[in-house]
């Protein structure tokens, strides 16, 4: 049962989704500071081709290939057929130009990570009823956009560029540019709060929202100069909040049955793909030892921006007069 009030499940539910994911990333830290530089720089691909993985894309594909809950416009088999050609393109891409391939999976990946804070705004606005207002959808975007587009212009700007093995492409913002860029996180969270405020109750759940996908999207680049921590941070926070939202379902459509039974399938998916990698990363470290980590990159690649895609396509639409929510 939802309580009253405009929050995505509850207070206790939606003051999880950003503290355990803010908990759940300390790790990450720990073994970067505890590391010299070298060994960090090499550790950190690793962590980044496991962990994004793990906590979100296979949460994405057992939606996504699932006749029962993928109700959107494209289902499983067209998907199956649009991952085919990615995994071909993107095969294209590392051999040809690993540079673009590197700035489009690292700007893309931003981008996703404000569409799903999006999508929970718009989730929010529905329940409020002025979902269908166009001016709340256009603050909705703007607020969450805000801090990505300050990420990508920081990064632009000052470095590093180092993704994956190549240098993304970057053109130097001017000072004044970044400082409005920066000016806007908060200028358009309060912007939309003010005119939510005239439209019905007023809880804390649309702030801590925008504040974790601030925090999530500007705090490690501000604090660190390694980009494939910076990423991983960032992916590994949206990651853990995707994975409890889609398990927080779950439980919806199977609201008698045990939370253990219902949560063994996605838990499955998630573990069982997991150990293939694993297993697949160990093999190619014993077969091909120099070249077990670009394989691994191949591997990252063909499935990690194809879930960006996969997730805007999922949850953009619901069939049947269903509430519509970009989750991504």
């Amino acid at each position: 049962m939802h309580s009253p009030g405009l929050w995505l499940r509850s207070p206790r539910f939606d003051l999880s989704l950003q503290l355990v994911a803010l908990g759940a990333i300390a790790p990450v830290l720990v073994v970067y500071a505890a590391l010299d530089a070298s060994r960090a720089s090499t550790l950190l691909p690793l962590g980044v081709m496991f962990t994004v993985p793990f906590l979100h894309v296979f949460a994405s594909f057992f939606v996504a290939f699932s006749g029962e809950r993928n109700h959107s416009p494209t289902p499983p088999a067209r998907l199956a057929r649009y991952w085919a050609m990615w995994i071909v393109l993107s095969l294209a891409l590392q051999a040809l130009a690993p540079r673009a391939l590197a700035t489009f999976a690292l700007v893309y990946g931003g981008w996703h990570i404000f569409r799903q804070n999006f999508g929970f705004l718009r989730e929010l606005a529905a329940r409020g009823g002025f979902a269908g207002e166009r001016a709340g959808r256009w603050l909705d975007q703007a607020a969450c956009a805000a801090p990505a587009v300050a990420l990508w212009l920081l990064v632009a700007t000052r470095g590093p560029w180092g993704f994956l093995g190549a240098d993304i492409w970057h053109v130097a913002a001017p000072p004044w540019l970044l400082a409005l860029a920066f000016a806007a996180v908060p200028a358009t969270a309060l912007v939309r709060e003010i005119w939510v405020s005239r439209r019905g109750p007023r809880t804390s759940a649309a702030l801590l929202l925008l504040g974790g996908n601030a925090l999530a999207l500007l705090a490690p680049a501000l604090l660190l100069d390694d980009l494939m921590l910076i990423y991983t941070l960032s992916a590994s926070y949206h990651g853990l909040q995707y994975l409890a939202y889609v398990a927080e379902r779950e439980r919806e459509l199977h609201p008698h049955e045990p939370p253990a039974r219902v949560l063994a399938p996605l838990a499955s998916m998630v573990l069982g793909c997991m150990l293939i990698i694993v297993v697949v990363w160990l093999l190619a470290e014993t077969v091909v030892p120099g070249r077990a980590l670009q394989l691994l990159a191949v591997v990252w690649y063909a499935m990690v921006p194809f879930h960006y895609f996969v997730d805007g396509r999922i949850w953009r639409r619901r069939k049947a007069g269903a509430t519509r929510v970009a989750l991504a």
